[in-house]
């Protein structure tokens, strides 16, 4: 059983999520709080969720600010930022804050229920929106940068950083490019070690640098 926290303010919206979460018999939802502030007060008393569905817009603490400090603090939590913002400045901050995915609120049950399992594997899922958003903004970096990030990686680990972006799991990467989970993973490991980064948010980061394919 994974369990599931959620921060979110509007009391009608969180019912909503609430019961897409009610139709999975793998999730349960451990809490719900209303701001980032509450969120750590919960925190620091009882046990740890394994994921969080995060808002954005909160008072007292919003969720980019709470997202940040959450991986200070609990590193091992991922977090899902769910929103009805698909601005281009909130999704990109959300992932460098340390969000795991990105997910507009009008979500089908299904896909929220899938995005959840994805995360906990080391995908990134986003909303059909937000992937294009994502992808349109990787056209917009600097060229020699672009260039420089592109000739680190071999073709095969540029085809797994493209999927991972797009929002797959380790597990949907390598039934596409018909391998092994394990060398998926190897290759995963290979981009954020030539990268220098830590992690599938960080090379999100880095990939906005390099042009599509």
């Amino acid at each position: 059983m994974i369990n599931v926290g959620l921060v979110e303010d509007n009391h009608l919206l969180a019912q909503g999520i609430k019961d897409k979460i009610a139709l999975s018999e793998d999730l349960t939802l451990d809490f719900h709080v209303h701001n980032g502030k509450a969120l750590f007060e919960y925190l620091e008393q009882e046990h740890l969720p394994e994921i969080i569905l995060m808002d954005i817009e909160m008072d007292k603490m919003d969720g980019i600010t709470a997202t940040r400090e959450l991986k200070r603090l609990y590193p091992s939590i991922k977090v899902l930022m769910i929103t009805v913002l698909d601005d281009d400045d909130k999704l990109f901050e959300a992932f460098k804050a340390g969000a795991s995915g990105y997910l507009l609120k009008d979500v089908k049950p299904s896909r929220l229920i899938n995005a959840i399992s994805e995360t906990l594997d080391g995908g990134i899922p986003m909303s059909p929106s937000i992937a294009s958003k994502a992808l349109a903004l990787l056209l917009q970096g600097d060229t020699s940068k672009q260039k420089n990030v592109t000739a680190q990686l071999s073709p095969r680990e540029n085809d797994v950083l493209d999927l991972l972006v797009k929002g797959m799991s380790v597990r949907q990467i390598s039934d596409t490019l018909f391998v092994s989970d394990k060398t998926v993973r190897k290759h995963l490991e290979h981009i954020y070690q030539k990268l220098q980064v830590k992690g599938s948010r960080e090379a999100i980061a880095k990939f906005v640098k390099r042009p599509v394919k």
